[in-house]
């Protein structure tokens, strides 16, 4: 079969298969699920909030941990689609009398299939989709005792209900992003513990208002897709730290929760600021003090106390450091910065904290259609990545499975660099988080979205009124809060719809500038409507480009060129970024048709880079770096990739590497970078107290230049504050 007409095939089956799902999807009982993700003000700050506690960060912290990666079953079961978009107030006890026992410690699962967790029940090719209940048994080690305990899930694909030992924990809606239930009040100490799950995914089309709704063009692995675990931490503890940076001065947020039942006085909450340095010994490590150097002094503290943590509330802290001689993280020096925050109560310190961030600005310029990183104009040139195995290939496919792990993942990016690729889009979802660690330690850019992927104007009015969009958003934002790689929220892909995709671009940039604010915002349109208006609330106008290939003639040009140049017409103060061109590989046909569309596309695109006085293309994206399973009918595989599932350089990826090379070339090494500077801390008024505020608008601006000579000089004397830690 010639690959036009597989293509014509796949087109009409999936037009067809649209149309009998969306008069299926009207006959659906509308979902009342509500979201489980909202703010709720404290004391200090806003905080969000999820299924009744404060959204807790998900990277490695040291603390008491218990992973839940082995010992799971799994039993296929018919659930019921109606109960299980039913608000839980309404249909719990219906879901638990449909359980039959399943939720229950003593229920027997001995005859059940042994699952991988993290994993997925219906792995390609012939994997279908497959609801039903998972079941783990667990003992809590001794270092769990008295202490407050989360269980925390990396990702559920789609809708997961999770009981502990019996009592109902809650509900977690979308495939992509964490979430977190306080376990302590269902734990038992000194025998067996029983986690149970119940995970149902809708077939794809027959539901409006989910999302993704459709055929999402990669494979969707649907269960428990990311790790499992438990941590423990002291009653007082910190909940997570976010920092917001600037190119001189971090500003630091700081959540903390008492999640005991009496009020605890004496507490204090100090923040200190280390050098990091990134190695082959310590690159694949999650744990963030292994970048600190040994011996390394500290870059600045400073201390919050006299603080009353009421019973069973949190609060909010603030804080600045300003920088003198500040590292910046960019692409070809990546620094980074390790947050160390430590909580004490009367002087002993019970709880601590770490995470890294790097110092960096990205932005509009604001007199120019051009990408600015720390002031200075860039271009990215890039590449779509799958979170999926790829190697070892089965028959020439990629191997299928998810997730990938921390080596994984430095495998593709290996690869990216081969390539001179210095932009990742992580396909039309969240990334993973090994992913952006490494692409923080590395020095690569990231353009991350939620699965809002071929929404139409009923869809994209359905799901908004659910506020589903909204909570991925604010889960993936917040999960990658600190992460410098990450540069782009993209919102949605090739989608259709004016006004009710206006409205959502809008909403959806308006909640991220609130949580964040410190990435650009986008969306990929239809690059064969380069007038689409949709993303004027938007910082850039992104587009897919495929001129050539499925509209525009036989040949990429001249439709590339002078659909660019109405796109730049249309938004001629964004950057365009293209976010996708390329071409499938027909299954044994020769790879010099796909080198010949990159060859006579991506002319035009680095011919109008924005690095140009006039020019405005902020990126040039190849789909993809990879090969990767589809659900799409009928076609199974898309072999777009630069490599081949054997780890082999295909035609085009040598014709990128050529043609990137001139733009930026990324180097494969460990950049040695040690992260150093000087720097003072600036305590923030706590809100509410106006004439602090005042004094701290009107007179910080006098004394930073005191402050920074007073504080250089004190760092040369400064070491840690010696804090006794509870033993």
């Amino acid at each position: 079969m010639s690959l036009d007409l597989r293509r014509g095939l796949a087109v009409a089956a999936a037009t067809l298969s649209l149309a009998a799902m969306s008069a299926c999807g009207a006959n659906v009982t509308p979902a009342g699920l509500p979201p489980t993700l909202g703010f709720q003000l404290v004391d200090g700050g806003r905080v969000a909030m999820e299924s009744g506690q404060p959204v807790p960060d998900f990277g490695y912290q040291p603390r008491p941990r218990l992973d839940l990666n082995e010992g799971w079953r799994f039993q296929r079961a018919n659930l019921d689609a109606d109960l299980t978009f039913t608000p839980r107030t309404e249909s719990l006890n219906d879901i638990e009398r449909e359980a039959a026992g399943r939720q229950l410690p003593g229920f027997d699962d001995s005859q059940w299939q042994p699952i991988e967790v993290p994993g997925s029940v219906d792995p390609p090719p012939n994997g279908r989709p497959i609801d039903g209940w998972y079941r783990v048994r667990f003992t809590l080690p001794d270092s769990f005792t008295g202490e407050a305990v989360m269980v925390k899930f990396g990702s559920v694909n789609y809708i997961a209900d999770v009981w502990l030992n019996g009592t109902y924990l809650g509900y977690h809606e979308g495939g992509y992003t964490p979430f977190a239930f306080d376990a302590g009040k269902a734990l038992v100490d000194g025998q067996a513990n029983v986690l149970a799950v119940r995970v149902y995914d809708p077939p794809k089309g027959t539901r409006l208002d989910v999302v993704p709704w459709y055929y999402s063009d990669w494979w969707e692995y649907e269960g428990i897709t990311a790790p499992v675990w438990l941590e423990a931490s002291n009653p007082v503890h910190v909940v997570r730290a976010d920092v917001v940076p600037h190119l001189d001065a971090a500003y630091v947020s700081v959540v903390i929760e008492n999640s005991s039942k009496l009020d605890v006085s004496g507490v204090a909450v100090n923040i200190e600021v280390l050098p990091a340095e990134v190695t082959d010994q310590n690159l694949l490590n999650p744990d963030p003090l292994s970048l600190v150097p040994a011996d390394a002094p500290t870059i600045a503290a400073m201390s919050i106390d006299g603080i009353t943590a009421g019973a069973s509330s949190s609060f909010v802290r603030d804080g600045s450091f300003v920088f003198a001689g500040a590292d910046r993280w960019t692409l070809k020096r990546p620094a980074l910065y390790v947050l160390g925050v430590y909580v004490s109560v009367d002087g002993v310190v019970v709880d601590s904290f770490y995470d890294t961030f790097g110092l960096r600005r990205i932005q509009v310029d604001p007199t120019a259609p051009r990408l600015l990183l720390n002031g200075d104009p860039i271009a990215f040139t890039g590449a779509a990545v799958h979170n999926e195995q790829v190697g070892p290939s089965a028959n020439g496919a990629p191997k299928g499975g998810t997730p990938l792990s921390a080596p994984d993942e430095l495998r593709i990016i290996r690869q990216a660099q081969a390539v001179d690729v210095d932009l990742l889009r992580t396909n039309h979802v969240p990334a993973n988080p090994s992913l952006l660690m490494l692409a923080d330690r590395l020095g690569l850019a990231v353009w991350e979205e939620i699965p809002l992927n071929h929404f139409t104007p009923e869809t994209f009015s359905l799901v908004m009124q659910r506020g589903l969009p909204q909570q991925m958003l604010a889960e993936m934002a917040l999960r990658d809060f600190n992460r410098p790689s990450v540069m782009f929220h993209g919102f949605a892909n090739e989608s259709t719809g004016v006004d009710e995709r206006a409205g959502a671009m809008t909403t959806l940039r308006d909640l991220d500038r609130r949580i964040d604010g410190t990435r650009l915002t986008g969306q990929a349109m239809y690059g064969s409507d380069p007038t689409d208006p949709t993303s004027a609330p938007l910082d850039v106008a992104g587009y897919t480009f495929y001129y050539g290939i499925f509209y525009g003639g036989p040949a990429p040009e001249p439709g590339t060129s002078n659909a660019l140049a109405l796109a730049h017409k249309t938004y001629p103060h964004k950057p365009v970024m293209i976010l996708e061109f390329g071409d499938w590989l027909p299954l044994g046909g020769s790879e010099d048709a796909q080198r010949q569309v990159f060859r006579k596309t991506y002319p035009v695109f680095a011919a109008n880079l924005d690095t140009f006085p006039a020019g405005y293309v902020g990126s040039a994206v190849w789909w993809s770096l990879q090969d990767y399973w589809t659900d799409v009918p009928g076609i199974a595989v898309e072999r777009f990739g630069l490599f081949r599932p054997d780890g082999g350089m295909r035609a085009v990826g040598a014709e990128a590497q050529k043609s990137f090379g001139r733009v930026t070339a990324p180097s494969a090494a460990v950049p040695s970078v040690v992260s150093g500077g000087q720097a003072v801390a600036v305590p923030v008024p706590m809100p509410g107290r106006f004439p602090l505020q005042l004094a701290y608008v009107v007179v910080f601006p006098c004394v930073l230049v005191g402050l920074l000579v007073a504080g250089m000089l004190a760092l040369r004397r400064y070491r840690r504050p010696r804090l006794r830690h509870a033993t």
